[in-house]
């Protein structure tokens, strides 16, 4: 961590894969879509069985459409998104990020992104990161603040306040 101040940190550094999935988890980035997934599976496979008076009869290409639509929508498509973001986002470059009373500034190489509090909308905090997600430019954005990054525990649990104090918690 290269400052910390009364209201403002900055750390240098850079995210990697892990952590980046991790903060996709924690944001719920996918989630109203593995609820359509759900939803589309389960009339999919309804429509994969008939009832009548004397049993029920299964149709196998229904049921199979069913269950592979379910692994496409909840496992494969969520992983190449985060992929996607992840490039998409030059994560594993080095960039530099600043966070006082205006938001937060994170500076790539001459490139500078600014997100002010009220653009933000929820903190979420997990054993290994700080995460922010907004809206910027009328897109969701996500930032994410490794605690490896900072001196010490000290520092993230003070900053975790900061961050908690100006963004809340969405709710």
């Amino acid at each position: 961590m290269d400052d910390i101040s009364e209201n403002t940190v900055t750390v240098t550094g850079s995210l990697t894969r892990d952590e980046y999935d991790e903060a996709v988890k924690a944001a719920g980035l996918f989630r109203r879509g593995r609820v359509v997934v759900v939803l589309g599976t389960v009339l999919l496979a309804a429509s994969g069985v008939s009832l009548s008076a004397h049993g029920g009869t299964l149709h196998a290409v229904p049921l199979c459409i069913a269950a592979v639509y379910a692994l496409l929508g909840l496992v494969v498509l969520p992983r190449l998104l985060a992929a996607r973001g992840f490039r998409r986002g030059r994560c594993a470059e080095e960039k530099r990020t600043t966070v006082d009373e205006a938001g937060v500034t994170v500076t790539r190489g001459g490139e500078t992104t600014r997100v002010a509090w009220d653009e933000i909308r929820w903190y979420h905090e997990t054993p290994r990161l700080h995460v922010f997600v907004g809206r910027s430019g009328g897109r969701t954005c996500l930032l994410v603040m490794p605690k490896r990054l900072f001196a010490g525990p000290a520092e993230s649990e003070r900053f975790g306040v900061i961050a908690h104090a100006q963004a809340g918690d969405g709710h």
